[in-house]
């Protein structure tokens, strides 16, 4: 009789400090999770705190002298987008202008003459009764 209740006290020990390890576990978790809440809110306040800091500089007002090379930094960087964005813009402009081209091209030529008909997606030159663009896939019409 002696061996169940010692069995029984040795179950019951052994559901007990399973009970407080995860209750340990889930607290250090929690605990854990406002840690990097906490950790998220400090680099959201530096972002801010930069963005006051280049506002301070777009508006001529001083700024702290440690700060200016990182503030030169950024300002290069808006310089190098703007120079990219105008380079996507200059592609974009040529591509729709060679389109048109083709297009009053294809539009002018009589039918059956042989000349040459361009894809209306891409621009690339079609043989006869294409169906398909052989560059894009686009249906020709």
């Amino acid at each position: 009789m002696a061996f169940f209740q010692d069995l029984g006290k040795k179950i019951t020990e052994g559901v007990q400090d399973a009970s407080k390890k995860t209750t340990e576990l889930i607290e250090v978790n929690k605990l854990k999770s406002s840690i990097s809440s906490e950790k998220d809110a400090i680099n959201a306040t530096k972002i801010q705190m930069g963005d006051k800091i280049f506002a301070m500089f777009n508006a001529g007002e001083a700024i702290p002298d440690n700060m200016t090379d990182d503030v030169q930094a950024i300002v290069a960087r808006l310089e190098k987008i703007t120079e990219l964005e105008g380079k996507i813009e200059e592609i974009r402009l040529a591509s729709e202008a060679e389109k048109a081209t083709r297009a009053a091209a294809s539009a002018a030529a009589p039918a059956g003459t042989g000349a040459t008909k361009f894809c209306t997606g891409c621009g690339a030159p079609l043989a006869e009764g294409t169906v398909f663009c052989g560059k894009c896939g686009k249906k020709q019409e």
